[in-house]
């Protein structure tokens, strides 16, 4: 990596630890532990972001100072930093034997001990769609060919959460079109409500009602991948959750294997993720990680369309259902 710190200062603008700040935006209080706890996970992603716009050479060095349940928002947000100046600076011709793209700032936070957050390191990159088209930062980044579609995932979190409950009631008022792009957009959007809501089920349940009923499991999705890697769900909520079935249910149950595997890739599943997997799916964590781990390659060798990332998600579910009887 050979960009100059000031460069990548000049890039990228600050990010305020006040645009996160959960209570002091029009996020609901919820529980206190729990608007706590996830304040402290969005305190991370900004730490990372700080750390990436410094534009140090040893950006891995100073993301493993960082507590490991907190390191993967670190990562998140080290990625948007990266994605940004990417994207600001005119494209350059690959480095004579390096892996297309691998020269860029996130190909360098993809590398190395970086290999273990690539799903985090994704979603941060697509909070960048968030300010710029869609289109621009699908073709400009160096994406996994299947998990690229986190990236639409990322900018649907972006949306919910610093638009707040306003942008998210605008975005439910939307018709339920068949767009799959849209759909994995919802699910971001979704995973957005828990730090929204501040993990008031209830309350999150309330919003996802006024969706239009098609994408009502695709938010619930997105829930339940939060809820999963973030934490900060008391028992009373997950009674709330556990009354879900169906589809919703069966999306609740990807979401959950999707965070289940992401803690697994970066070599700590604390304890709250084992807990949560348990009790959305009904398997061990280690099990619900396997129903990603073991379809990835089946729904990349559908090809690198959004399809083969919804025929991913669907064969979760699939399997979610069947362990549940």
């Amino acid at each position: 990596m050979t960009s100059g710190r000031g460069q990548g200062r000049l890039l990228v603008p600050p990010l305020s630890p006040a645009l996160v700040e959960l209570a002091g935006r029009r996020h609901r209080r919820g529980e206190v532990t729990s608007r706590l706890l996830l304040q402290t996970r969005a305190l991370a992603f900004v730490e990372g972001y700080r750390l990436r716009r410094a534009g140090r050479r040893d950006i891995h060095e100073e993301l493993a100072l960082i507590e490991p349940v907190n390191r993967g928002f670190a990562y998140e947000g080290a990625a948007l930093a990266a994605a940004l100046a990417d994207l600001a600076t005119p494209r350059r011709a690959p480095a004579p034997g390096s892996r297309d793209g691998r020269q860029t700032r996130l190909g360098h936070l993809l590398d190395g001990p970086g290999a273990g957050f690539v799903h985090l390191v994704h979603v941060g990159a697509g909070w960048a769609a968030a300010v710029l088209p869609w289109r621009t930062v699908h073709r400009r980044l160096p994406l996994d060919p299947l998990l690229r579609w986190l990236a639409l995932d990322g900018a649907g979190f972006a949306r919910g959460f610093f638009g707040g409950p306003g942008a998210i009631r605008r975005l439910a008022r939307r018709p339920d079109r068949d767009d799959p792009v849209q759909t994995v957009l919802r699910q971001g959007l979704g995973r957005s409500l828990w730090f929204v809501e501040c993990g008031d089920v209830p309350a999150i349940g309330r919003q996802i009602e006024g969706f239009p009923p098609g994408l009502r499991p695709e938010l619930w999705a997105g829930v339940g991948l939060a809820v999963c890697y973030a934490g900060g769900c008391s028992d009373r909520q997950f009674e709330h959750l556990q009354t879900l079935d169906g589809k919703e249910r069966a999306a609740l149950a990807q979401g959950a294997a999707f965070a289940a595997e992401a803690r697994r890739t970066a070599g700590h599943v604390p304890a709250h993720t084992a807990a949560a997997v348990a009790a959305l799916t009904g398997v061990p964590a280690d099990t619900a990680a396997n129903w990603a781990r073991d379809s990835r390659d089946s729904a990349l060798a559908l090809g690198p369309e959004i399809d083969s990332y919804r025929w991913w998600q669907r064969e979760i579910r699939r399997r979610a259902t069947a362990a549940a009887g």
